[in-house]
């Protein structure tokens, strides 16, 4: 009797032993089941996000990638970001070949040849990760919207202006409240390389010239510069008169000559004698505010020449660039958190600043000029701009194709290859080739 109670004894201890192992084993299942659990809710995303710009652009957008980093341990941006120049050229190839990155810096001139080339961008419209009630829905249609989907976000409100480089002025006497007029810059400009030969009122390259053709062009006739049927929106006596006017600034020497500017096309607010005080104008984008005001200290700003007699102003208001969504990417639901984030976040609003312009969000406008984060020489100009805009642009007026060919043609005439009157002719038969071609694209 007890031999077998001994035996139940032991049996009973073995039990409970047997007990307390598996016990263990599932207490420790259990939390590896856990932690399991966690790491896939939290599983590392990997996000490629593709923008141009300058110094302080960049700077302002990496360290805002750094501290949505920092909120989401799981999920790492790379950043690939570089000047403008052949940017569209790269992201084309890259869409048309599944390469592109997740996110997306655009402008909105590209959308029609973008959309040549394939459908492929997200419906923003569609993600639920998005809110887009804080933005103006009219400026969102009229700039956004293709085919009836929400392309992109507008990282700022963009605007064609004069940067004044205040100091200049004071040199040569010049008020920097000055309304320009073509007839008034034409003789500022005279006024000023006439007292100093190295001295030249207006920084331009090809693609500024550009601006001023166009502008000019826009105000005598009212009208786009290519309509939306394909067909141009002026004569050849308005486009002459256009290339006579430009031709008179280079005579003038209101212009560096592009033989000595040429290592700064595409990028005349890095060129030397803008940098130095040399030249006292630079005819750009308002989006570019930032990294023109780290270079030039004492800084004002004014709208573009306008005819007294102009049927539009020619002035320019829209958004500074879109950011995108490939529709493609891998991780659309962390691209979409990424993209809101990158609005709506008060401190990721505090880190961007004004690198792309006044914001587009009266929430973002507003806590910069709480935090006196926002210059009140860009709002101001951003403000005259809006109270005196054209009609949006269309689509095809902004064509990239287009705008070489323009670019070539003030080239050949800023080097006297050609005259006024054979720069309009080359430019509208050049035309009539290629528009067709486009048109049969879309």
């Amino acid at each position: 009797m007890k031999m077998f109670k001994k035996i139940v004894s032991t049996f009973l201890v073995l039990l409970l032993i047997l007990s307390l192992l598996s016990g263990c084993s599932s207490s420790s299942n259990s939390s590896k089941s856990s932690s399991e659990n966690s790491n896939t809710s939290q599983k590392t995303v990997t996000l490629r996000f593709m923008w141009w710009g300058g110094d302080n652009r960049h700077k302002a957008t990496l360290d805002a990638i750094s501290l949505y980093e920092k909120e989401h341990p799981n999920v790492k941006i790379n950043a690939e970001y570089g000047g403008v120049t052949d940017y569209l050229q790269k992201l084309i190839t890259q869409l048309s070949s599944g390469t592109a990155p997740d996110l997306v810096q655009i402008d909105v001139t590209w959308l029609q040849q973008l959309f040549s080339q394939g459908d492929f961008f997200a419906d923003l419209n569609k993600l639920k990760d998005i809110d887009v009630s804080a933005f103006d829905q009219n400026f969102l249609k009229s700039y956004c919207y293709v085919d009836n989907k929400l392309i992109g976000l507008p990282t700022g409100i963009n605007n064609s202006t004069m940067y004044i480089n205040k100091d200049f002025f004071d040199k040569f006497g010049i008020d920097d409240k000055t309304v320009w007029t073509w007839d008034n810059l034409l003789q500022t400009a005279k006024m000023v390389h006439e007292k100093d030969k190295n001295a030249y009122l207006l920084d331009a390259d090809s693609t500024i010239c550009d601006y001023i053709l166009v502008t000019y062009v826009g105000q005598k006739t009212g009208n786009q510069w290519v309509n939306d049927d394909y067909t141009l929106g002026f004569d050849k006596q308005t486009l002459t008169e256009a290339f006579k006017y430009l031709n008179s600034l280079f005579e003038a020497g209101a212009i560096e000559p592009f033989s000595q500017s040429a290592p700064y096309e595409g990028k005349p607010d890095q060129n030397p004698l803008w940098l130095n005080g040399q030249t006292g104008m630079l005819w750009n984008w308002s989006s570019i505010y930032a990294n023109v005001k780290s270079n030039i200290k004492n800084l004002s700003m004014a709208l573009p020449p306008i005819d007294p007699n102009a049927k539009q102003t020619g002035i320019v208001v829209r958004p500074s660039q879109l950011i995108a969504i490939n529709k493609d990417s891998k991780n659309m639901d962390e691209a979409a958190k990424f993209l809101n984030w990158f609005f709506t976040n008060s401190e990721a609003i505090k880190t961007l600043k004004d690198v792309r312009g006044v914001p587009a969000t009266e929430n973002a406008r507003k806590i910069l000029s709480d935090n006196n984060l926002l210059d009140s020489v860009l709002t101001d100009n951003a403000n005259q701009a809006m109270e005196k805009m054209s009609p949006p642009e269309n689509g095809i007026s902004g064509n990239q194709e287009l705008e070489k060919i323009n670019t070539d043609i003030i080239q050949e005439l800023a080097y006297k290859k050609i005259t006024p009157e054979q720069a309009a002719d080359k430019l509208i038969n050049t035309y009539k080739q290629k528009l067709p071609e486009i048109k049969n694209q879309q």
